[in-house]
């Protein structure tokens, strides 16, 4: 596409997606599936309605099993081409990282982040660890690293706190956006229990 946004990390035209809003509305935004980034202009994230979210939970889920690019040590905005700040924000699930466009022209965030933000990640604990049988999607929030095989909390390669899919909070998370839709059915329930277990098959396969 002639016309599609360069990716903030390898400038490759990034997929333009239309996803489900709240009040019937629809939120536009680009993804970089090498790279595994999500382009946000402005607050489109909170502007997600739930089958905009599941429609961003299944491109992740169906992209995770592919190889990533590393990201570099420059991230460039993909509207005005200046640099992205590396910022550390907190969401109601704890810290999370985004790259800010200086001129408020947006933020890229990588899968993993996005998952964070919305609650579907939290960090493996001594009690899991001593539970690996039960350990699923474990991946490194900070670098991306494949772990396999923990030893402690932290990943082998950076030091950062190891992150795993939260069932509970996944649930959760969908469910404060089905309180939004009174004729939600049994469909629904159907798709999102299949795309939570894709979720896991890809993710702890890295």
């Amino acid at each position: 596409m002639s016309n599609a946004a360069p990716c903030p990390n390898c400038a490759a035209g990034m997929a333009r997606l239309s996803l489900a809003a709240h009040y019937g509305a629809v939120v536009e935004i680009d993804h970089c599936a090498a790279c595994r980034l999500l382009w946000f202009d402005q607050m489109e994230t909170a502007n997600l309605a739930r089958d905009g979210l599941l429609g961003l939970f299944r491109l992740i889920a169906a992209t995770e099993a592919d190889a990533e690019r590393p990201l570099s040590e420059r991230l460039q905005c993909p509207r005005c081409s200046g640099p992205l700040d590396r910022i550390h924000n907190m969401s109601r699930y704890g810290r999370m990282i985004h790259y800010r466009c200086r001129k408020a022209d947006g933020h890229a965030v990588t899968h993993v982040q996005f998952l964070a933000e919305k609650g579907l990640l939290r960090d493996v604990t001594k009690a899991d660890l001593a539970q690996q049988n039960r350990l699923v999607a474990v991946s490194c929030r900070q670098c991306g690293a494949p772990l396999h095989a923990l030893r402690d909390c932290n990943c082998p390669y950076c030091g950062a706190p190891v992150v795993m899919l939260d069932i509970e909070r996944a649930v959760e998370s969908l469910a404060g956006h089905d309180r939004e839709r009174q004729d939600f059915d049994a469909q629904k329930n159907a798709e999102r229990d299949a795309l939570i277990e894709r979720l896991m098959a890809t993710l702890g396969g890295r």
